[in-house]
């Protein structure tokens, strides 16, 4: 379990994030190749040095108002030992989960600088890697118990609506029991203090956040068209997900 991410080379299988047009997996649209390269571009080996003191450390606690205690234990409830990580960040709430004890965990991106960090972070724990967009169906030889999308879907370019596709994508990789949470930024009816407003406004215009039109009941509802059993709670500007009962496609 200890296999090197797919990251180039004659054998290697690069990711198509697809372009403007209209695709049939998406609601309206597959982004563009140029947006989904500006929402991650920011994950350099340099910023991630930085990444868990500037996102965990300050932004959670003073611009989001949610605690990452508050993730950390969303992790602790929902993490299995059979888990799929899906956006890895730098591998922080993994690292810090109580129990660690994986038969099988995967780590997909499509940053390669984010894998090989959290990679880093977590030899100890022998994760496969998968390099990977979330735009395009995820491989999966067997589905996985648990599936974290945390932080993820703020970056997505797209309405809800198309950023909740990549859970249509996640789909090879689930059963009707796995456990998909997470957590993603809202940046409409949130009432974001001078922080956050800050934040915003420099984030989405970079494109590294898509966020201004992500609200609680978009979210929720394209949860509920797809699971069976969600729930869906609010701290500050961070709404905090869980869902399963996976539904079979067409219902």
């Amino acid at each position: 379990m200890n296999d090197k991410p797919n990251m180039g080379g004659a054998d290697a299988k690069a990711p198509h994030p697809g372009d403007a047009t209209q695709d049939a997996s998406y609601g309206e649209r597959a982004p563009g190749e140029g947006e989904i390269a500006a929402a991650h571009a920011i994950y350099t080996p340099r910023n991630l040095k930085l990444y868990d003191f500037v996102v965990h450390g300050l932004s959670n606690r003073f611009a989001w108002r949610c605690p990452t205690s508050a993730l950390d234990a969303h992790y602790d409830e929902n993490l299995s030992a059979n888990h799929l990580e899906a956006g890895v960040g730098t591998g922080f709430f993994l690292e810090r989960a109580k129990d660690r004890s994986f038969e099988r965990l995967t780590l997909l991106d499509i940053n390669s600088s984010c894998l090989m960090e959290a990679e880093r972070r977590l030899a100890k724990l022998g994760p496969e890697l998968l390099q990977a967009s979330l735009f395009d169906p995820v491989p999966a030889d067997r589905p996985y118990d648990s599936v974290g999308l945390t932080y993820v879907l703020h970056c997505l370019p797209g309405a809800m609506t198309e950023k909740l596709a990549v859970i249509d994508n996640l789909k090879p990789a689930m059963h009707e029991g796995t456990v998909l949470f997470g957590a993603t930024i809202l940046g409409k009816a949130v009432d974001p203090n001078i922080a956050a407003k800050a934040l915003f406004r420099a984030y989405n215009r970079k494109g590294v956040f898509n966020n201004m039109e992500d609200d609680f009941a978009s979210l929720a509802d394209g949860l509920r068209q797809r699971f069976g059993s969600v729930g869906v709670r609010q701290e500050g500007c961070v709404a905090i997900f869980r869902a399963t009962g996976l539904r079979p496609a067409g219902q």
